[in-house]
């Protein structure tokens, strides 16, 4: 028999206050707008996932996932070809993340809900969930990410760690804990054990290979291996995420850093963080898009192209130099596609070539155009002692022209975000948009109607067998 810890160490711990709401959170507990959000951030990432299986990439895990296992507890999205749960989570979450296009929370630097969902899905074809149950467990794990993501905002990418990676195992972990019964205990031991799994590096940034893709996909797998480990009496550290050599502690490695533990549990159920996570316009990182949008609205506003510019010049955050615009030989040539996905440069420069930047962007033959990396070399950046932390991004372009104009727009809200929106209409095309590439017009739109209405679905199976 396990030796559970006392009641007195689990009030202590954040795992537990956290567990303690999420495990007794309700439909009806939900507000509108957080149960709106939850349908689209679905929709979002079932469409991403449908692209995503596509691509190279999405071609190559599924063939891995088949050689590692025989199962047919779930589908892999798209494909609808059957596997054990653990290899399904794998394959869909690297799937939906492989173009960089899945919602963002902007303070935690996070994709929020892929894990979450990757999760939820894998889960329901071995476990009859109906909609509504699925809306506030998708929900209240969405929340405990962002919370976890704000306890040191920004600091595990500082330290080499890929936040999704580390972040989405907890979170994946509260999720397969609701959705497989576990008692508070066992869900304490559950995201204890998990925190052991929570990882994620970030060298692919140095070559631009694909081992990022894997996180959203890895921390869904580990939850679920983490929730049966506990289910059948492993323990796991109440403390997992405030110990002294817990997950942040390990994560930040920072002896100075201060650690807002009081954010992940204070006011639960009454202040919903996850308000803040931003869906995506562009296929690109998240501090991008609002120069993308500024550079669009010189654009359309004053008719110039690419052949109209002689230089770009980007003001921007200290914080976001390492990740978009250095060094600068990578970002002007990007070795693959997600290099170009992370380069302010080259992005600008391949939307100002097309006058767009789409599901569609940064294919071979654009990363290899040398009219598309001579205007990349254009494009400059310098400090802007004045942009805003990390709560919304501001995004400002000082053009150049041939002709001798100066031309200067700013957007002090990237789009996406909560003072900034996409509207849902938004988030349905882009949707539709990426789902057709692998489904047919009327399958997808019977997605778009199914989501619309999840909270009156019987069955999330017969959901899942539309995007197969």
């Amino acid at each position: 028999m396990a030796n559970e810890q006392g009641p007195a160490a689990q009030a202590q711990s954040c795992s537990a206050k956290a567990a303690d709401w999420y495990l007794g959170l309700k439909y009806t507990d939900l507000p509108d707008d957080i149960v709106a959000r939850t349908k689209l951030h679905l929709l979002d990432v079932i469409g991403l996932a449908l692209m995503g299986a596509t691509r190279e990439s999405g071609q190559v895990v599924r063939r891995a996932v088949h050689a590692l296992g025989k199962g047919e507890e779930c589908r892999i999205l798209g494909y609808g070809d059957r596997t054990t749960a653990l290899l399904a989570a794998i394959a869909n979450g690297t799937m939906a993340h492989s173009t960089e296009f899945d919602d963002t929370h902007n303070e935690a630097i996070a994709h929020i809900a892929n894990s979450v969902i990757t999760t939820t899905l894998a889960l329901s074809e071995s476990n009859a969930l109906n909609g509504r149950d699925a809306i506030a467990a998708i929900a209240g794990a969405n929340e405990i990410a962002c919370r976890v993501g704000v306890i040191a905002p920004g600091k595990m990418h500082a330290a080499g760690y890929h936040a999704t990676g580390v972040i989405g195992t907890i979170s994946a972990s509260y999720l397969a804990s609701r959705l497989l019964g576990l008692s508070l205990q066992q869900a304490q031991w559950c995201i204890g054990i998990a925190g052991s799994q929570a990882a994620g590096i970030m060298e692919c940034w140095s070559d631009g290979t694909w081992s990022k893709f894997l996180h959203p996909g890895l921390a869904a797998h580990n939850a679920l291996i983490a929730a049966n480990l506990a289910m059948a009496g492993f323990t796991g550290p109440a403390t997992v995420l405030e110990g002294r050599f817990g997950l942040l502690r390990s994560h930040v490695q920072d002896p100075n850093q201060v650690f807002d533990f009081e954010r992940m549990v204070g006011c639960l159920g009454s202040r919903w963080e996850s308000r803040d996570i931003s869906f995506k316009p562009y296929p690109t990182a998240h501090f991008i898009h609002p120069f993308l949008d500024a550079i669009f609205a010189l654009m359309h506003k004053h008719g110039i192209g690419a052949s109209d510019v002689k230089s770009v010049m980007c003001p921007i955050a200290a914080h976001m130099i390492p990740i978009v615009c250095e060094p600068v030989e990578e970002k002007v040539r990007p070795a693959s596609d997600w290099h170009g996905r992370v380069s302010l440069q080259y992005s600008i420069a391949e939307a100002l070539y097309f006058g767009r930047l789409d599901g569609q962007g940064y294919a071979e033959e654009s990363l290899g155009n040398p009219r598309i990396l001579e205007l990349a070399k254009k494009i400059d950046y310098r400090l802007d002692p004045d942009a805003p932390g990390r709560a919304h991004f501001k995004g400002w372009v000082i053009v150049e022209t041939v002709d001798g104009r100066r031309l200067e727009h700013v957007e002090p809200r990237n789009r996406g975000s909560a003072s900034n929106p996409m509207s849902a209409d938004d988030i349905k095309e882009k949707f539709r948009s990426n789902a057709r590439l692998m489904l047919d017009n009327p399958r997808v739109e019977q997605i778009v109607d199914r989501i619309d209405n999840l909270e009156q679905l019987s069955d999330m199976r017969d959901l899942i067998a539309l995007c197969c």
